[in-house]
């Protein structure tokens, strides 16, 4: 079978992730890989299958590494590329400056900085 070139439709480059995103992302993947690990443990003391007990296992630090991986990869100066953490322990929040080239990091405007500038500011509640 031939592919039609017309019903396919071209995907857009992958965005990078920037330093708070992933900071986000790499904390949320250790907290749940951690808790799927403790279930796992958990798991295992009531004598329930033992291969569910490897499998959960197994997932939870799969997940934990991932979140690792993500953290020492993309948690990094948007300006100089140098890290934003202090050696195998990776930040629970992004400096406000950066240790390497000192530029400050500002977040991105998210959802409700964009819905702060949205509501007018001459509101009259009398």
């Amino acid at each position: 079978m031939a592919r039609r070139s017309g019903l396919r439709k071209e995907r857009e480059p992958m965005k990078k992730l920037g330093c708070f995103q992933a900071c986000r992302y790499s904390n949320r993947m250790v907290i749940a890989g951690t808790a799927v690990a403790v279930v796992s443990i958990l798991l295992w003391g009531e004598g329930i299958l033992p291969v569910l007990f490897g499998v959960l296992a197994a997932a939870g630090v799969a997940i934990i590494v991932a979140g690792c991986v993500i953290g020492n990869r993309f948690i990094v100066c948007p300006h100089c590329g140098g890290p934003l953490y202090d050696g195998p322990r990776l930040p629970t929040h992004i400096p406000q400056y950066c240790p390497n080239c000192g530029t400050k990091i500002e977040p991105p405007g998210g959802r409700m900085s964009q819905r702060l500038q949205e509501v007018p500011r001459n509101l009259d509640r009398s």
